[in-house]
């Protein structure tokens, strides 16, 4: 037995402590700006417990961060002291408190090895098994402290201008700034700037900092820009070094084909999907750098098809959700609550992991059945004082009920219901509130003589923006006439408001590839996110509209450069290629069953990998020839109305004898 130890704390506490501290961390123009929601800390003092048996004589060490003791059989040892395990079944319990931190223990022996097998106790009655990731191998780590990684970062030039010194790093990053051997007779002044724009605008810039007078070092926090101007010094007064802060990933996803201007757009929105991959998956990493739901839920579909990597999945959704009782919605908004309980049954869809769908479901059915007591006596959820009712940044009626709204609540019943029935806890009253409120919505906002859904039937409005229609096509609130009807009076129709975030454009653009029409798609993301890259856009931005110019384009929130130009829902081309042109989706949980559905939406070829859950399915296809390979069973090729077995490690080979869109 050569088991490895790691550290172990109790379950979802490693989350919930790192969420507290990211919530905290947020700055503009010096001063702080907490999360404006209740922010949840991890447990001080936890307790951990095993049963082991040993052949042999074993020696164990305890390692902690925190104060406590060991106790083996009923006797109680200090931490870091070797203990002597005799041959036989030991009880071993360790006690331990950090006031300061994340409380978490690391034992190093053979059977006693800590691991997830360990069980940990809130001093409550029931014992969980512990929490642990492969983030912390070592003893000397402490889980309190996030384990990032770094690399120097060049810049790309260096300016001395007639206030001060512009560095230019080439692209946007999330880095650490060290200066040494500073000299400055003064504070040295830094402002940092997502466009040259904002780091030359010092009396707007929102990132600064403030090297003071007499230091020797200083270290800076990590900060977001491409741009950095430096007041107060010269450039022979000080050395700077710029450490990018990252995770490593295991890039799985792949995309390239014939339209270099797609490539460009799908390395740039690995890009900019990387850098908001963090702790969490982040919105933005300039302003907020905070966990949204609804951003988050993107975001784990865009890894689906990226990197695959569960634990930064499982962390974000353990991270938002926090501790009972609930009090408030998740961000304080309506739709990101349920698109958090949404988040757990397309998670368990991806990777069949049972054991956390049992982890998280009493926190899931708590906070379904906060939502419902907030239901009014029609079965709609309205919002109510202090919640924010968001669905998008977009001229959208949202006076009493709004439809949108309530397919997402729908959707939440589903899951939460589906979600009980793999653990064997079926709540038939989930199913039969989805059914009723769905014959609601259709029955109380499906406007027949403007053939589509309206946002909200209270106003008398009959506003009809394109939001609930894209729901309602993507998750069946529509019968054949109805889809047509939407498709032709909604999503055809240049009169509805265009939507102008990437946010929206996600779900937008996915229905466009239902009903067939990836030809617009390609139209779409090279003309959309390729005007983000004829400006100069290393990263995709947080909205954009291509009649705003000029510095206007940067402003958001009454803010001269309050939008985000580096923000994760940016990155949905790597979903969209993926899933609709690669055409690479599950039919059964953690792919089991999968279906390759190739098109190339007017692509002259294309090639590309898509991960399935421990497995690789690699793609290519021209307009006359279509090849598959996979190294994972239960496979189906579907193309031109017809279906093909796809054996493990044995290529697919098609030729196509008409050409194929």
């Amino acid at each position: 037995m050569d088991k490895k130890p790691t550290w172990i704390w109790y379950p979802g506490d490693f989350e919930i402590y790192h969420h507290l501290l990211l919530n905290t961390r947020r700055e503009e123009r010096l001063h702080y700006w907490p999360a404006f929601w209740r922010l949840y800390d991890c447990y001080h003092n936890v307790r951990f417990r095993k049963e082991v048996y040993c052949d042999t004589p074993e020696e164990m060490t305890v390692y902690a961060h925190g104060i406590g003791h060991v106790m083996v059989d009923g006797r109680k040892s200090a931490f870091r002291q070797p203990i002597i395990l005799s041959p036989g079944k030991h009880q071993i319990e360790i006690s331990i408190a950090r006031t300061d931190g994340l409380p978490c223990v690391y034992v190093d022996g053979e059977r006693s090895v800590s691991d997830s097998s360990w069980e940990a106790n809130d001093f409550s009655f029931d014992w969980l098994p512990a929490g642990c990731n492969d983030l912390y191998p070592s003893k000397e780590d402490d889980p309190a402290i996030f384990a990032f990684q770094y690399t120097e970062l060049k810049p790309l030039s260096i300016e001395t201008r007639e206030d001060g010194i512009l560095y230019d790093f080439g692209q946007e990053t999330f880095a650490v700034l060290s200066f040494e051997h500073i000299q400055a007779p003064n504070d040295m002044l830094l402002f940092y700037g997502e466009s040259i724009e904002e780091a030359l605008d010092t009396e707007h810039s929102i990132l600064i900092d403030t090297v003071p007078a007499g230091s020797e070092a200083h270290r800076c926090p990590p900060r977001a820009f491409r741009y950095l101007f430096i007041q107060g010094a010269e450039i022979e007064q000080f050395s700077l070094t710029a450490m990018y802060e990252y995770l490593p990933f295991n890039r799985r996803g792949s995309f390239t084909c014939s339209n270099e201007m797609i490539n460009r757009i799908w390395d740039t929105a690995e890009y900019t999907f990387h850098l908001n991959s963090r702790e969490f998956f982040l919105d933005g990493i300039k302003r907020d750098r905070w966990v949204w739901s609804g951003d988050a839920y993107q975001s784990y579909l865009i890894n689906n098809y990226l990197y695959f990597d569960a634990d930064i999945t499982k962390r974000t959704i353990i991270a938002l959700r926090g501790k009972d009782p609930i009090v408030k919605h998740i961000n304080t908004i309506l739709d990101y609550s349920f698109y958090w309980i949404m988040s757990i049954d397309a998670y368990y869809q991806a990777t069949k992991d049972i054991d956390f769908i049992t982890f998280i479901y009493p926190r899931m059915k708590s906070m379904m059945d906060y939502c419902i007591s907030l239901a009014d006596d029609d079965g709609f959820i309205r919002g109510r004082e202090g919640d924010w009712v968001f669905i998008d940044w977009a001229e959208i009626d949202k006076t009493g009920a709004v439809s949108a709204e309530q397919m997402l609540f729908a959707e939440s019943l589903k899951a939460t219901w589906a979600c009980g029935e793999l653990l064997g806890q079926s709540d038939e009253r989930y199913l039969k509130h989805y059914e009723q409120l769905k014959e609601q919505i259709k029955a109380s906002f499906w406007d027949e003589e403007r053939g589509a859904y309206i946002d909200s039937f209270e106003s008398g409005k009959r506003n009809i923006t394109r939001h609930a229609n894209i729901f309602a096509l993507l998750w069946g609130y529509v019968d054949t006439l109805q889809r047509e009807s939407i498709i032709a009076n909604v999503l055809l129709n240049d009169e509805v408001p265009q939507i102008n975030t990437p946010y929206f454009k996600f779900y937008e653009l996915e229905v466009m590839c239902n009903i067939g029409r990836l030809d617009a798609v390609t139209d779409q993301i090279e003309s959309y996110w390729g005007g983000m890259l004829q400006l100069g856009a290393t990263t995709f931005w947080e909205e954009y509209d291509p009649k705003v110019t000029d510095l206007e384009r940067y402003g958001m929130y009454s803010d001269r450069y309050g939008k985000s130009l580096c923000h994760a829902w940016g990155a949905s081309p790597i979903y969209l290629l993926g899933r609709y042109y690669l055409g690479v989706y599950s039919t059964s949980a953690g792919y089991d069953t999968f279906v390759v559905e190739p098109q190339l939406g007017g692509l002259q070829w294309m090639k590309g990998t898509v991960h399935v859950n421990g497995g690789t399915v690699s793609v290519e296809m021209t307009q006359q020839s279509l090849q598959v390979v996979t190294d994972q069973a239960g496979g189906t090729v579907r193309i031109n109305g017809k279906e093909y077995p796809l054996s493990k490690d044995i290529p697919f080979i098609l030729a196509l004898k008409t050409a194929v869109q």
